[in-house]
């Protein structure tokens, strides 16, 4: 097998003798190599070898132009460290001090001419199975770097996925803690309100106009309260993956009215002015009524929060196969960077943002995770200053 592979190597011979190299040539096709290029000239070496890429030269030392010695020289400077080329000098020079200059410049091997052509087939073989081991070697070691380098990088991408890992923890630690601080405040102060309220309306100095106020007043902080321990419970059964899908029959020309009912007087109150339109097609589909109008709710009370003029818009496209719904408001707008920040849970852009408008970071949260459950997507189109679109789709049936 290996004899077989030895056979296929390139042989260069270099000999300003035509006649010496046709003998060689002669006795390399006896013996079986066929891969065999020659030349009289030592000046073509050098190109020669760049493009025939020889497992083994044959080299005389003896030649116009250019000595064996020099072509040494120039195949030491001009080949790569990791080439490995076995060179046998083939002379009629005997002294030793030639045999000692060409192995110290390179030479694998040092024959004599007249030379016996079965100890120069001999060396031949044994050089060419020495290159064959040096190719191997070299095979393998690539091989071993290349698995080095696949080890190393998947090393690499393993830590930088611990240190990302490390850092969200530690990021997410850190806004529970903050959420959880917030969520103290959220909590307190409605119910700060609820008990004063109550206890002013025993107090018979108030007249029974103010104790309408009052009541009033108890009755939206109340409200306040439940949104803030719906808007808990809900992302626990997400996160537990509690939540249960129910598809039915509706109309979302319905639900729209509906929304219009629950959200206008919370608009004018503001000084903002609410629209929706109808679908101007069929508008029936089947789906969560219930979780669809919570995601609307969700992202009209954020519009509404961050809107101080202009209006809130809510509609919807009816397509074949899915309806997008739309929430367009006129208020402060997001940053394009925190486009995919504000849907995490716990997140408000900014901290200001939870101080000046209130609110506990779970709404968007909340909207992402239904409208993903109900096989949709939630997106926005928003500019600073300028307002902000949320849009979220969900299959028609």
């Amino acid at each position: 097998m290996i004899d077989s592979t030895l056979k296929k190597a390139n042989i260069l011979i270099v000999d300003d003798q035509e006649a010496n190299i046709d003998v060689l040539e002669s006795f390399l096709e006896m013996q079986g190599y066929f891969n065999i290029k020659s030349t009289t000239d030592p000046r073509n070496v050098i190109s020669m070898v760049s493009s025939f890429n020889p497992d083994l030269l044959l080299l005389d030392l003896s030649m116009p132009y250019l000595s064996g010695f020099e072509i040494l020289e120039q195949i030491k400077n001009e080949l790569p460290a990791d080439i490995f080329l076995p060179i046998i000098v083939l002379t009629a020079d005997i002294t030793k001090e030639s045999k000692q200059r060409s192995l110290a410049n390179g030479a694998s091997d040092f024959l004599t001419k007249p030379f016996d052509l079965i100890e120069v087939g001999l060396r031949i073989r044994n050089l060419l199975y020495t290159c064959y081991l040096h190719q191997q070697l070299q095979n393998q070691n690539q091989t071993l770097e290349e698995k080095v380098k696949e080890r190393t990088y998947a090393f690499e991408k393993q830590n930088i996925e611990l240190i990302l890992a490390k850092e969200k923890a530690e990021e997410s630690d850190r806004l529970k803690s903050s959420f959880l601080a917030n969520m103290s405040h959220e909590i307190r102060t409605p119910l700060n309100s609820i008990i004063g309220f109550s206890d002013l309306l025993f107090d018979p100095y108030f007249d029974s106009d103010q104790q309408a106020e009052f009541v009033n007043a108890i009755k939206q902080n109340g409200n306040n309260l439940l949104t803030i321990i719906t808007d808990i419970m809900d992302i626990s059964q997400i996160e537990a993956g509690q939540i249960t899908i129910r598809r039915s029959d509706f109309s979302i020309e319905i639900l729209l009215s509906e929304m219009y009912n629950e959200f206008d007087n919370s608009c004018k109150m503001k000084g903002l002015e609410f629209r929706y339109s109808k679908p101007h097609v069929d508008s029936k589909i089947v789906g969560d009524k219930d979780k669809i109008k919570r995601i609307i709710s969700n992202l009209v009370s954020n519009a509404i929060k961050f809107t101080e003029r202009g209006y809130i818009e809510v509609s919807c496209n009816i397509g074949a196969d899915s309806v997008q719904f739309y929430v367009k408001d006129t208020g402060i707008g997001i940053s394009k960077e925190n486009h995919d920040i504000i849907f995490e849970r716990f997140r408000q852009v900014e901290a200001a943002n939870t101080r000046t408008y209130g609110g506990n970071g779970l709404g968007l949260a909340i909207a992402k995770q239904l409208a993903e459950r109900m096989g949709g997507r939630i997106t926005l189109e928003s500019e600073i200053g300028k307002g902000t679109t949320f849009y979220f789709s969900v299959p028609r049936s």
